[in-house]
């Protein structure tokens, strides 16, 4: 080979090793090949769920306030800020109105796509590893508040106040004022959670 297509090829080189560098990140270190595809994928998904306002496919309703999107080639639980609703699934049994909020969470959310909203105030992961998220349907319905509104389930602060709280509050005390859902006066004799 001629000096010409030696430098030809030495060059050729290079752009391809910084067009991978450039493609993998500055900050991420050359791996095998099959090292790289996994690391690009995780870090695909993990920047998609940081991002708010992004639609996802919504997979499941586990309980009244817990739904499961899908991320690409991945699932997440994602618990709604804001609500607490009752639990079908608590060590004790179902608690009151469980199976009902559930019911309700799975008729408001009919559509195949949710759009998440994240609270740097709550942080990202709740204690079970839940993602922390408010989701919104197409038509702009948000969930907890909804779920709140028809009295459903109760406003729950996790760790300190959020960007929605105030609504959330009006929301839950119009479903009390009104009897409705679980404060219905043969519903579940329960006191809301903000209150003694």
């Amino acid at each position: 080979m001629n000096k010409i297509g030696q430098g030809i090829l030495i060059i050729s080189v290079i752009l391809n090793v910084v067009l991978v560098y450039e493609l993998l990140g500055r900050n991420v270190a050359l791996a095998p090949e099959d090292e790289v595809s996994e690391k690009s994928e995780s870090v695909t998904i993990e920047k998609k769920v940081h991002e708010s306002g992004i639609s996802y496919p919504l997979m499941r309703i586990v309980d009244g306030d817990t739904i499961i999107v899908g991320f690409e080639n991945a699932t997440e639980y994602v618990r709604l800020i804001g609500i607490d609703a009752p639990e079908p699934n608590d060590p004790g049994g179902p608690q009151c109105y469980a199976q009902e909020s559930t019911t309700h969470l799975q008729e408001l959310a009919r559509t195949g796509l949710v759009t998440l909203y994240f609270d740097e105030s709550q942080g990202m992961y709740d204690s079970y590893g839940r993602l922390l998220a408010y989701v919104e349907m197409p038509d702009g319905t948000d969930l907890g508040k909804q779920m709140l509104a028809d009295g459903y389930a109760q406003e729950f602060t996790y760790h300190s106040a959020y960007e929605r709280q105030v609504s959330y509050m009006s929301a839950e005390t119009e479903a009390l004022e009104k009897e409705q859902g679980l404060w219905a006066p043969d519903a579940c004799n329960i006191a809301p959670a903000n209150q003694p």
